[in-house]
């Protein structure tokens, strides 16, 4: 069996993406939506950082300026305590 690699050494196809190609020529995100969707997504998605918003909180922002814990408890409700 040979240990030659195809993609060795290249990166990926998507444009702006510099991770290492390891399938046709797309790395593993890239390569996923190629699968599962027939297509690139137009836009990768953008990790928050920060801090929840709730004073005295401290923990990373889930969404929308929260913690996960701010977060549920706002859904279906008008504010977070």
């Amino acid at each position: 069996m040979s240990s030659y690699v195809k993609n060795k050494g290249l990166l990926c196809k998507a444009q702006g993406c510099h991770q290492n190609a390891v399938c046709k020529g797309f790395c593993t995100k890239h390569y996923q939506q190629l699968k599962l969707r027939g297509k690139l997504l137009e836009k990768d998605y953008v990790f928050i950082q920060g801090f929840c918003k709730i004073l005295g909180c401290g923990r990373k922002v889930f969404a929308k300026d929260l913690c996960q814990t701010h977060y549920k408890k706002t859904k279906g409700n008008s504010h977070a305590d």
